[in-house]
């Protein structure tokens, strides 16, 4: 993830939502936010001043699962690698299944050689993602990475969870269901308005060349896992009330819970963000809202899917997933799909879109909205595309964020 400057707001902000992006070469509409107001003094005493302090959230005990593809290359000791480590034989652990008795069940129908022999430690954690349970401020569960090796890029998703407001997390594990792809990555998640919690997942298979490379298209009869599709926009669902690290829900009407499944041939689904209306005075409360891109040819297709949560953290089939619109002659496609929920339950997503006729020099940033939960859509509103990259050749997410009022540029709409 990067880190970058917030210098200005950009509008105009529709119906409540606002967008945020980097600073441009050309002037764009909005206050300007102010900087500089903080001394360099000021700064470095702020966090005594206002009692903050640091938890490690994954720290203490044991999380071991077995991957689908073992990945044996050590790099170590330069930056700290040191290869894949099996699980060690003692110690305080997560009380996840870490695949000791054997392989898991989406693991059924790997190729020989997969999965690994025994389950691995993790190792690292990188890319979190932190939420709150509306029924209860002081339940949190954030997810991030859980690598196994970091010289393979390596890893599922996990969890950390704390039921008093962040000073303990005694609560963690790897999210089941999915370890049967070799990786599950860019961790997202969002409570409903009964405290169940879902996680939008990115499972996908790779396998690696003689050399150590990654091989992400090999064909379906060559991956470790032939009996599953091969990359996949899934949910993973953790129920309000529970307590262990095995307690979630990643099957929906007797299969994995799949939003979307893509062959390896062409496609490239990322990106995945999820929202859920939890707004009261909404004609669709809970829905879920799931989107994605898949870079199809090397053009970025933005997705949307949605269904309706349930008290027991179970919900509706998911919808057909559609495509989003875009203006006229977005030469890429559009990226960084970011959904937000107004209180009067439209649906606001940011897209991203960069030129590479022009060496990624710019971004354009525009915004669609749905006023019938997510079955139709239209783009409201477009930045102009002059917003220079932090890198030129990478994208600009943007921020954005939903208010409780209608913005003053709203109004007589």
């Amino acid at each position: 993830m990067r880190l970058r400057r917030i210098a200005q707001l950009v509008g105009p902000a529709l119906l409540g939502l606002s967008l945020f992006s980097p600073s441009s070469s050309s002037a764009a509409a909005g206050p300007a936010l102010p900087q500089g107001t903080q001394s360099d003094d000021a700064y470095a005493t702020s966090r005594a001043a206002n009692a903050v302090s640091n938890v490690q959230a994954t720290s203490g005990v044991l999380s071991c699962y077995r991957p689908e593809v073992p990945y044996g290359v050590d790099s170590g000791p330069a930056e700290g690698y040191s290869g894949m480590t099996p699980c060690p034989a003692s110690g305080p652990t997560t009380g996840e299944d870490a695949g000791t008795a054997g392989p898991y069940a989406s693991q059924a129908g790997s190729n020989p050689g997969y999965p690994a022999a025994t389950p691995m430690l993790v190792k690292g954690h990188s890319e979190s993602d932190l939420r709150i349970d509306p029924t209860n401020p002081a339940h949190l569960i954030g997810s991030s990475k859980w690598v196994a090796s970091a010289e393979g890029y390596n890893h599922l998703l996990g969890f950390f969870e704390s039921f008093d407001g962040g000073h303990s997390w005694p609560v963690q594990g790897h999210i089941p269901g999915y370890e049967g792809w070799t990786d599950n990555t860019d961790p997202v998640g969002a409570f409903d308005s009964w405290g169940n919690y879902y996680s939008l997942l990115l499972p996908y298979q790779f396998s690696y060349d003689p050399d150590g490379s990654h091989d992400f298209a090999p064909g379906a009869a060559q991956e470790p896992n032939p009996a599953v599709p091969s990359q996949v926009i899934s949910v993973a669902v953790r129920p309000h009330g529970a307590t262990t690290a095995t307690q979630w829900v990643s099957t929906h009407a007797g299969h994995p819970d799949y939003v979307a499944s893509y062959d390896s041939v062409g496609n490239g689904p990322d990106k995945q963000w999820i929202a859920i209306d939890t707004n009261p005075g909404s004609p669709h409360p809970n829905r879920i809202y799931a989107m994605w891109v898949d870079f199809h040819s090397r053009t970025a297709v933005p997705y949307l899917a949605y269904a309706d949560a349930r008290p027991d953290g179970t919900h509706t089939d998911w919808s057909t997933p559609q495509v989003l619109p875009e203006p006229p002659g977005t030469p890429q496609g559009a990226t960084y799909l970011l959904p937000h929920v107004a209180p009067d339950g439209t649906v606001y997503t940011t897209l991203t879109n960069s030129d590479p006729a022009h060496r990624f020099c710019c971004d354009a940033i525009f915004l669609d909205a749905s006023h019938d939960g997510g079955r139709t859509w239209s783009t409201v509103s477009t930045l102009p595309g002059t917003i220079t990259p932090p890198r030129a050749s990478t994208p600009t997410p943007p921020s954005a964020t939903a208010s409780r009022t209608p913005s003053p540029s709203a109004a007589g709409r």
